[in-house]
This record gives C-alpha cells, structure tokens and sequence, in this order.
C-alpha cells in the first residue's frame, strides 16, 4: 500500500514538474507571440492526451485490482464455507460417537447387571 502511494506521488510529481518546466521553456524562449501560442496549443494538447492516456490506465488497473479483490473475496469465503462445514461434521460426528459409546456402556452395565442376578439367583 505504501508503494503504491510513494508511486502515486512520484507520477504526479513528475506531472507537475513537467508542466512548469515546459511552460518555463516555452515563457522564455526567444519566439514571437504567434510562434509562442502556437507551442502552448500543442504543449497543452499534448498534456491533455497524455492526461486521458494516464486516466484511462488508472480505469483499467483499477478494474484489474477490483476484479482480483473480488476474486480472492470470493475464494476466502468459499474456503471459509467449507471450513466451517467440516468443523460441524467433525462436531456432529463427536456427538454421535459420544451417544454411541455411552450406549455401548449402558448396554455393557445391563449385561453386568443380568451377569449379577443370575450369579446371585444361583447360590
């Protein structure tokens, strides 16, 4: 994020600085008046294409960063989905291990139980 920043600054910087340079060389050149308004028609022009050049580039990234963010969004919460699917399996299948083995122990007490009685019914 901060690179981009510092590269944000840097390409206006650099904007601004060619602006005041051309129009520095331009203001002091020794040309006529005509002469002289004719190279700040151009100069201006060129600027503003290169102006629409720069914001269409910016459009562009910009729609590349949204549509990896928007992809990278989507894959976390599809990885999440499934994450929390199987920590409710797993859950699930915890619980029915619990009941099932604390149905194995009744049936395990009963049969102790019976094993009792008819020890206890024999002497």
């Amino acid at each position: 994020m901060a690179s981009e920043k510092k590269g944000k600054d840097l390409l206006i910087g650099a904007i601004v600085g060619g602006l005041l340079g051309a129009a520095t060389a331009l203001l002091f050149a020794p040309k006529s008046g005509r002469e002289l308004r004719t190279d700040i028609a151009d100069n201006a022009k060129a600027v503003s294409d290169k102006t629409v050049q720069l914001a269409n580039s910016v459009t562009q990234k910009t729609q590349e960063v949204a549509k990896s963010v928007s992809t990278t969004t989507s894959d976390f919460v599809g990885k999440a989905k499934d994450t929390a699917t199987n920590v409710v399996d797993t859950v699930r299948s915890w619980k029915e291990s619990k009941i099932d083995n604390v149905e194995l122990q009744d049936d395990v007490e009963a049969s102790e139980a019976a094993e009792d009685l008819v020890i206890l019914g024999n002497r």
